[in-house]
């Protein structure tokens, strides 16, 4: 089989051409990613809007950029997310209204895009259609949020990073939940997967573990639970599965104040990976053949997801922006990459003693991020084969102007007008009384600098 071409070009610049979103624009022709367009289409570009006081998510110009291409193949762009479970006690994504107002908090708003931000599952993430997979690993249905599903081309414009429950987030995880509505993430999260003695998809309660009415969050514990089903006894934790919806919160809550009574059994993890790819299959498959393209930007690579409202230290310095037309391929790419970079200082990689070229997100984050690569291998999502194209852009008169907002330069127009008609330095000589002083010593000058440096 053929290696599936990856099209890449580092992070860093060191002249007009070179900035990372030149180089985007740049990708997104080199991949073909402009043939997924057809006149009038519309246009679903899919990102993660972050959750409110996270500053490791997208930054609009990223966004934007992708915005001016797909209206320049003459489609009707739209920038899009959906609604989340509650998962944590200050999510601020549950529902549009809410996300809307974080979304214009972080620039993704019309007078940044010039195109729309539309939650694409509704107000409150009921918007859907369901979706079927007999060809999924772990999953036989899904359900996509009804404004990607409407759609007739997209772009998954994903950020590359980790995630503590998929290890990496890119853009099979900009599909496998990204895309889902409400329910389609109950899916994808293993939800009611098992009995609750399992603890696959139920909260995994240590007794043994929670402190009980001493625990200085029991009340916060109590309340993370909008079904009311868990109480705090002396003893410990008390859960009523009857009443589970399986919302994570109860397990977010706890493992992220540092208790020890509810959390997750260890093989959710893995199992969650595969069930991620099937459903991003499923946002798949309600596009024609061709009409999905793949971009990344795998920048503030944080260890953990934009769903959190924080982000640790970044794992490794910005490595660069991916495209291509396989999902498969290009998450592999920059899994791959992502692990050949240095370590960032500071960050979690570290404290690990972790080496470039080491499984960065396997160390971080329990379980390597290619288990949902393979997973979608197997199911007909694309291949982990591929070829890296590094591209990085000549610079010469041709490229210089190409993605600049004016071709004319600054210095021909309108400096040029302004030198001309009102710039008072053209008055020097002249004896007009505007007459610019100027210190007349300049030899003693070149070494007098010297005294202002300390170094000398």
């Amino acid at each position: 089989m053929a290696q599936s071409k990856v099209w890449y070009s580092p992070a860093g610049a060191t002249n007009w051409t070179e900035s990372m979103i030149c180089k985007a624009k740049d990708l997104f022709y080199a991949a073909g990613l402009d043939k997924c367009i057809e006149k009038d289409d519309s246009v679903a570009i899919k990102i993660h809007v972050g959750d409110y006081n996270r500053t490791a998510c997208l930054r609009p110009e990223f966004v934007a950029a992708i915005v001016e291409e797909v209206k320049a193949c003459g489609g009707r762009p739209f920038v899009t997310d959906t609604t989340t479970l509650t998962y944590h006690l200050y999510n601020n994504r549950c529902n549009a209204q809410m996300e809307l107002e974080g979304a214009n908090r972080h620039g993704f708003n019309w007078a940044s895009f010039q195109a729309p931000m539309v939650i694409a599952d509704g107000f409150f993430g009921e918007d859907d259609l369901r979706v079927e997979l007999p060809e999924g690993n772990i999953l036989k249905e899904t359900y996509i949020a009804r404004g990607i599903y409407e759609a007739d081309a997209c772009i998954n414009l994903a950020h590359g990073k980790g995630h503590p429950i998929t290890s990496m987030g890119a853009c099979i995880k900009n599909f496998g939940i990204g895309a889902q509505s409400k329910r389609g993430k109950y899916q994808t999260h293993l939800s009611f997967w098992g009995d609750p003695e399992e603890a696959i998809g139920y909260p995994k309660v240590n007794k043994e573990g929670c402190k009980g009415l001493e625990c200085p969050y029991a009340k916060m514990c109590e309340d993370s639970c909008p079904e009311e089903a868990i109480k705090i006894e002396a003893d410990g934790v008390e859960l009523d599965y009857t009443k589970c919806s399986l919302c994570y919160s109860c397990q977010v809550t706890c493992m992220f104040t540092g208790m020890e009574g509810i959390g997750f059994r260890d093989e959710y993890f893995p199992l969650a990976q595969i069930a991620m790819s099937d459903a991003a299959l499923g946002c798949i498959k309600t596009f024609k053949a061709g009409k999905i393209g793949y971009m990344c930007y795998a920048i503030d690579i944080a260890p953990e997801c934009d769903c959190f409202p924080w982000h640790g230290n970044y794992v490794a310095p910005d490595v660069g922006v991916f495209a291509s037309m396989d999902p498969v391929a290009i998450d592999t790419a920059v899994a791959d990459l992502i692990d050949k970079a240095p370590i960032g200082p500071n960050s979690r990689a570290e404290e690990l003693g972790l080496k470039p070229g080491e499984d960065k997100f396997k160390a971080i984050n329990a379980f390597t991020p290619r288990i949902k690569l393979k997973a979608a291998e197997k199911i007909g999502m694309g291949i982990m084969d591929y070829e890296l194209i590094e591209y990085e852009p000549e610079l010469n008169p041709e490229n210089i102007a190409k993605w600049q907002i004016r071709e004319i330069p600054m210095t021909v127009k309108p400096m040029r007008q302004a030198f001309k008609n009102h710039h008072l330095g053209r008055l020097i000589g002249s004896g007009h009384p505007l007459e610019f002083g100027r210190h007349k010593d300049v030899k003693t000058w070149t070494e007098e600098w010297k005294n202002f440096d300390p170094t000398i």
